[in-house]
């Protein structure tokens, strides 16, 4: 199987702010932009042999800014590396969700997996679709391929629950800053793999990002 490489999308206004984005299509703010022109020269060494994005713009501008440094690779867009949908979630900051949804918000905190956002999906629908995606984006590529996914932080995460045979309720284990790489690898038959860097951001000129994300 492939190494892959893991990027979230660059920074957006709602990421400044504090907002649940989810679905909603929130574009990257100038320092996302910057971030993703950072991501894309850091980048540049390795040989790219597709580029797998979701859909929603601070993705697929992260990716086509990587995919210009690579002209050969293939870029593709997949509705199954979308965000997770918060439903009634959206375009809310955290302190306003505890305030209408306190227990719900609470099992968020503690117990992601057990949580169906109102009117939007589940951790396991994540999980799911996400899964589908990265069996689907391996069994295209051969043995030593690069191949570079553009995300959102809720799916990076059921990736990597996945990628580890990690139950759902790891899933707050797990970091992903904007434009972060991560490089992994996983064998043939999945038995075997490699974290060789998680979450890095020396490219964006932090050896570890502490920002505190308050739209979790």
């Amino acid at each position: 199987m492939p190494y892959l490489i893991l990027v979230r999308h660059g920074k957006t206004n709602w990421n400044v702010e504090g907002r649940y984005q989810g679905k909603m299509d929130i574009p990257l703010n100038e320092e996302g932009l910057s971030q993703a022109n950072k991501v894309a020269q850091a980048l540049r060494e390795f040989d790219i042999k597709a580029i797998y994005t979701s859909p929603l713009s601070r993705a697929l501008e992260t990716a086509k800014k990587i995919a210009f440094y690579h002209p050969n690779a293939t870029l593709h867009i997949l509705e199954d590396l979308k965000e997770i949908d918060h439903g009634k979630w959206e375009g809310k900051l955290a302190v306003e969700i505890e305030k209408e949804y306190p227990q719900l918000y609470k099992n968020w905190k503690t117990n992601p997996s057990q949580v169906q956002m109102p009117e939007g999906e589940s951790l396991g629908d994540v999980f799911n679709r996400a899964k589908n995606a990265l069996d689907e984006i391996l069994s295209l590529h051969k043995e030593k391929d690069i191949v570079c996914l553009v995300s959102h932080d809720a799916t990076l995460k059921a990736i990597m629950c996945y990628i580890l045979n990690l139950p759902l309720d790891y899933f707050w284990s797990f970091k992903f800053s904007n434009c972060s790489i991560s490089f992994l690898y996983i064998s043939k038959d999945k038995s075997f793999k490699i974290i060789y860097t998680l979450n890095t951001t020396c490219h964006l000129g932090k050896i570890v990002d502490f920002e505190i994300q308050k739209a979790l």
